[in-house]
């Protein structure tokens, strides 16, 4: 039988060094479940030997992620709102951005069949290759978060919970249409897109000038760009002035710098843009961080 609580203090120490500010962990009594809440810099490399599935939310910041690990490959965007899935593994490599997390780690094999059924792994390996977006998920996480912060993880509405989670997302891959078959070609050039949005987000890029760079019409690489990243280009790139400019704030620049920085001429606009991703205004953010 396996000895949970190696892994979940292996796991404690694994957050406690690449998390950054507060983490919150709860574990049931043997350890072969762990919630945690925890913010993240942005990471490149390998990771660690994975016993657990995991559930993870994201809750704020975000990016372009890539994961790959034994010929299967994520290659997709987080944001807030997002759920990724993974299996008990070895080692994945790739990077991940900088984001705040809920997560959800446990032992599959010890999960009740009150509404799943007798899990079988494998049929939940398409979920490891994107990333959902369903407010039932990201509810339901959040609602664990909460009664096993008041009960504990050792709950029988926490086990309930967690094969809820299992069943919706047996439920959204059993309703998801064949996925659309990526040439490596085309995947290279909307990627190439993605790197060229990352590195000009001072400028004045047009959508015309991105297609044109994928050998597509405006409107086949907007669908198409949409459908690979969950975002239209002007979205991506949206997002990540905002991201840049969260980093650009917490490191002490002047708003009016961090919005010409991010390719705002207009600093009344840059905040109302902010505040719309963020919630808060720039000065706001730079004061306190915590809006």
């Amino acid at each position: 039988m396996m000895n949970w609580s190696i892994h979940r203090d292996e796991l404690y120490q694994q957050l406690h060094s690449l998390g950054r500010g507060s983490n919150k962990l709860i574990s049931n009594p043997t350890g072969s479940c762990v919630i945690s809440q925890a913010s993240y810099d942005t990471f490149k490399g390998k990771g660690n030997d994975q016993p657990y599935a995991v559930f993870m939310l994201c809750v704020g910041g975000g990016g372009r992620t890539v994961r790959s690990n034994n010929g299967f490959e994520l290659d997709d965007v987080w944001r807030p709102g997002r759920v990724g899935f993974v299996l008990p593994e070895t080692a994945s490599e790739g990077f991940t951005p900088a984001m705040d997390t809920l997560a959800i780690a446990f032992d599959i094999e010890d999960i009740p069949a009150c509404h799943s059924g007798a899990v079988d792994p494998e049929t939940l390996r398409p979920a490891t290759r994107q990333l959902i977006d369903d407010s039932l998920l990201s509810g339901l996480m959040l609602t664990l978060l909460r009664n096993a912060e008041y009960h504990g993880a050792a709950s029988a509405f926490f086990d309930h919970g967690i094969s809820l989670l299992i069943y919706r997302l047996t439920q959204l891959l059993n309703s998801q249409p064949k996925p659309a078959h990526w040439s490596a070609n085309k995947l290279a050039k909307l990627n190439a897109a993605m790197e060229m949005i990352d590195q000009q987000l001072d400028g004045d890029l047009r959508i015309t000038e991105l297609a044109a760079a994928c050998g597509l019409d405006t409107k086949t690489f907007t669908r198409t760009f949409k459908r690979q990243t969950g975002y239209t280009p002007y979205q991506y790139l949206t997002f990540q002035r905002m991201k840049q400019a969260r980093i650009l704030l917490q490191d002490n620049t002047p708003v009016t710098t961090a919005a010409l920085q991010v390719g705002y001429s207009n600093p009344a606009k840059f905040a109302a843009v902010f505040k719309h991703w963020h919630g808060c205004q720039p000065s706001q953010w730079k004061r306190n961080q915590d809006c």
